[in-house]
């Protein structure tokens, strides 16, 4: 398993181990005030547990190698876990606000909200740093669950927050009520936070493009480009967990032999290697045609038919367009 397998998993343990340390000490401020507020920010909690365990089971589905079954790998399984556990915090929310406004209709007494504000202010702490770690992790890693799971833990640390506001001024004010409006405040944040990790995963299960993916290859790209990578386009690409699956179309000198062409697919599976990293790189080689020879700077081209003019630009906009615009290029210019 390698390095990054392994810091993802610690990742994933360590969110469990805390999140349900969080959740019994925010229970436990629950206990002691009676406070809506407090049961709103450990409902959540609750989530954090739950979604730990998913996080857990999809980090080890997706450290398997690719097999026969899933030759591109178990990767997409995060963005089923990041998918679920928004929608646990949306299910989160509406039980918020069903409690919350129970709470308003009859007034619940609170009591002790010294103590219950020192509770949530303890897991809360721990939370933040919880999440952080959860957020770094993901990033250096190249996980989805991570990350997802590190942002609902930084959005319950801002929960938290607003609660600990609500309950001092409860506590300075003596207005009750005050408290179930703080928790259907949090509902209404928790539900969008949910709704945010649902969009997400599903933009990630659907392979949405991702632009910012996509201007990192093409810059690769353009960084080592030779002079028989004349023109790229129908630059693609889609995320199995960590890893990057990419293909492209890469128009060279027409007189190039076999060997040559898979010495140039090499270089390109190195240049985008950082981003890619386990993933696949496919390169479909596509001859020049007398369109390209004033964007070409092959010296000594047998096969120019006009002068150099200007060479053809490499960034995401031009290495995105489809096969269908290249070939109107094609027509007009054969």
């Amino acid at each position: 398993m390698g390095a990054d397998r392994r810091e993802r998993l610690r990742a994933g343990w360590a969110a469990a181990a805390v999140g349900a340390a969080v959740f019994a000490t925010k229970l436990s401020a629950w206990v002691v005030t009676g406070s809506t507020a407090v049961f709103a920010d450990a409902m959540e909690s609750v989530v954090n547990v739950v979604a730990a365990a998913l996080l857990l089971v999809s980090l080890y589905v997706a450290a398997r190698p690719a097999d026969e079954g899933h030759p591109y790998g178990h990767g997409k399984i995060e963005y089923f876990s990041a998918g679920i556990e928004g929608a646990l915090i949306a299910v989160a929310a509406v039980l918020i606000g069903v409690e919350s406004g129970r709470a308003l209709i009859s007034g619940a007494p609170l009591q002790r909200l010294g103590l219950g504000l020192e509770l949530v202010i303890a897991a809360s702490v721990a939370n933040a740093l919880l999440a952080f770690y959860l957020l770094r992790t993901g990033k250096r890693t190249r996980s989805a669950a991570l990350v997802a799971d590190g942002k609902h833990v930084l959005a319950d640390v801002w929960t938290s927050a607003g609660v600990i506001i609500g309950m001092a001024a409860v506590w300075a004010t003596g207005w009750a009520r005050l408290d179930p409006l703080v928790a259907l405040a949090v509902a209404a944040h928790v539900l969008r936070e949910g709704w945010l990790l649902v969009k997400d995963a599903a933009e990630g299960l659907m392979d949405a493009a991702d632009n910012d993916l996509l201007d990192r290859l093409a810059g690769a790209l353009l960084e080592e480009r030779e002079p028989g990578w004349i023109d790229v386009h129908g630059l693609r690409a889609w995320r199995s967990g960590a890893d990057v699956h990419a293909d492209l179309h890469l128009v060279v000198p027409r007189f190039y032999d076999a060997d040559r062409l898979h010495g140039i697919h090499d270089a390109v599976e190195l240049a985008l290697e950082n981003d890619v990293r386990a993933g696949e790189v496919v390169v479909h080689f596509d001859p020049c045609r007398p369109l390209y020879c004033e964007g070409c700077v092959m010296e000594d081209c047998p096969m120019r038919s006009s002068p150099l003019g200007s060479r053809l630009p490499l960034d995401r906009q031009q290495a995105v367009r489809e096969d269908a615009v290249v070939e109107l290029l094609y027509d007009g210019g054969s």
